[in-house]
């Protein structure tokens, strides 16, 4: 997920530790809409979720009356941590763990037949740094045909910005950032301009090269892109970001370029899913 994951995780092992859990279990901007969704859509399912982590969206899928619940984490150390939060609340007659990467998973896992609902709060902004759609592309063949997925849909946006990439007179450091609370906001130079939408109910590439043609609204230097990514969980619930989940993410430019109100500028960006930000390209030219 697109957070403090170097804070959270200085070993760089791969997996988040406790205290990233702590971080996402108070986040109630990040909790409400997902288990909204889950009381609304869960009651009678079949459900699996990936990813399951502190076990509480499983939990969640239980209490709201799931028939079967299919638990999938890979790191020992939450399986554990799952088990005892699904032992404490009583629900291990209808919660299943299962420990296994979730792109691993078989039919035999899930007793040979279809889930009703997928949960996979697998996200990152512009899913640059998570395996959301890899992992979904193989989910999909367990999902019956009327099946529901837990987000349903992803929309990647971007507005052109102006960020301080010198500071005190003295250190210059042009790199990606997140805009967590307290972080100086870019200079917007125009509205946002959708570059995709993700519908996770299908398959989807997880490879992207597209250019998109955007009207300046301001004059400036046009240095970095803002990325967001709101999510439709289900219906009209949505999510727009958090700090501890998918805060807005400003990117630079290969260039600079200097750009007044009224110009069309045409913006390549080129970039591939479940890899790094570092791997992230995007250029600007004038029209």
């Amino acid at each position: 997920m697109t957070s403090r994951i170097s804070h959270n995780n200085p070993s760089e092992e791969g997996f988040f530790d406790l205290t990233y859990h702590y971080e996402l279990l108070s986040d109630q901007e990040r909790i409400q809409p997902i288990k909204r969704s889950i009381q609304r859509i869960c009651r009678d399912k079949r459900v699996l979720e990936s990813g399951t982590g502190s076990g509480i969206l499983s939990i969640f899928a239980a209490k709201a009356g799931a028939a079967k619940v299919y638990a999938v984490e890979k790191d020992p150390k939450m399986v554990a941590f799952a088990r005892k939060n699904i032992l404490d609340n009583g629900l291990e007659d209808r919660i299943e763990l299962i420990e296994k990467d979730s792109r691993e998973l078989t039919d035999a896992d899930l007793g040979g037949r279809p889930v009703d609902v997928i949960i996979a709060e697998n996200l990152s902004t512009w899913q640059v740094t998570e395996p959301q759609i890899t992992i979904l592309n193989h989910l999909h063949k367990f999902l019956h045909e009327q099946g529901v997925v837990l987000p349903n849909l992803a929309s990647n946006f971007f507005e052109l910005a102006e960020s301080q990439f010198f500071f005190e007179d003295s250190i210059s450091l042009r790199t990606h950032f997140f805009q967590f609370t307290g972080i100086k906001a870019p200079r917007m130079l125009s509205g946002k301009t959708l570059f995709l939408t993700l519908d996770f109910g299908k398959n989807n590439p997880i490879h992207f090269h597209k250019t998109v043609s955007v009207r300046v609204d301001r004059g400036g230097t046009l240095n970095s892109l803002r990325l967001t990514s709101p999510i439709t969980f289900f219906e009209e619930i949505d999510f727009q970001s958090s700090d501890s989940l998918m805060p807005p993410v400003v990117v630079p430019l290969s260039n600079d370029l200097e750009v007044q109100s009224g110009d069309t500028v045409r913006i390549e960006i080129q970039y591939s899913s479940n890899t790094s930000w570092e791997d992230f390209t995007a250029t600007a030219f004038l029209e």
